[in-house]
């Protein structure tokens, strides 16, 4: 069944991730199962328990592992869905395998397919970005030959200079015309991906 992507993720609750670094208000005051679950809800593995545990061991005060787990787990319920998976792969997230083994086919089969979109996406981008840079050092380099060809023709430029100046000129339309074919490469090839991301999206079920 072809399911509304954009609906769909918009129905997640909105969580607050926070920081492992806590303050002594914080931790004196911690509800450890809701901590919990807010870590797990977030994917968050258990080195964040250890770290929330050294934060507030410098105030004293001592974090409650089994609630702090108990919570996690249900948090994990919340996370380790097929769709947050989709959503988690598109976005580029790495998973650090904290799902459950109950749980963890379904949210792989959504990684999996948003991470595939993803990295198709980001073949695109990279693309469209050094076509960008290259046709930026095109027109510099025009706009060096632009400048040079106006020194030439001044009275005060010596022979000498002249001669430097002509064999400057020389070289950049070299490395203009190089750029231009780079740019046709990689134009063509930009059109590829542009094709495989247009495949790889049409083929997701989540849409």
């Amino acid at each position: 069944m072809q399911l509304r992507y954009g609906i769909l993720l918009a129905a997640f609750p909105i969580l607050i991730t926070g920081c492992a670094t806590m303050s002594k208000d914080e931790c004196q005051l911690a509800d450890w199962q809701a901590v919990g679950y807010e870590d797990g809800a977030a994917g968050k593995d258990l080195s964040y328990m250890g770290r929330r545990r050294e934060a507030c061991a410098k105030y004293g005060v001592q974090l409650n592992s089994n609630i702090y787990r108990r919570g996690r787990d249900d948090g994990l319920e919340l996370f380790c869905t097929e769709l947050r998976g989709f959503a988690e792969g598109r976005s580029g997230e790495n998973y650090n395998g904290v799902c459950p083994a109950d749980l963890e086919g379904l949210f792989l089969r959504g990684y999996d397919a948003g991470r595939n979109i993803f990295v198709a996406q980001s073949a695109v981008a990279e693309l469209e970005v050094a076509i960008h840079d290259l046709e930026l050092e095109r027109e510099h380099i025009q706009d060096d030959i632009t400048e040079m060809g106006t020194l030439i023709v001044l009275d005060e430029t010596s022979r000498d200079e002249r001669i430097t100046l002509l064999a400057d000129i020389a070289r950049l339309k070299v490395r203009h015309i190089e750029l231009g074919l780079e740019i046709d490469d990689l134009i063509f090839s930009l059109a590829q991906r542009q094709a495989e991301y247009q495949s790889v999206l049409a083929s997701s079920p989540y849409q």
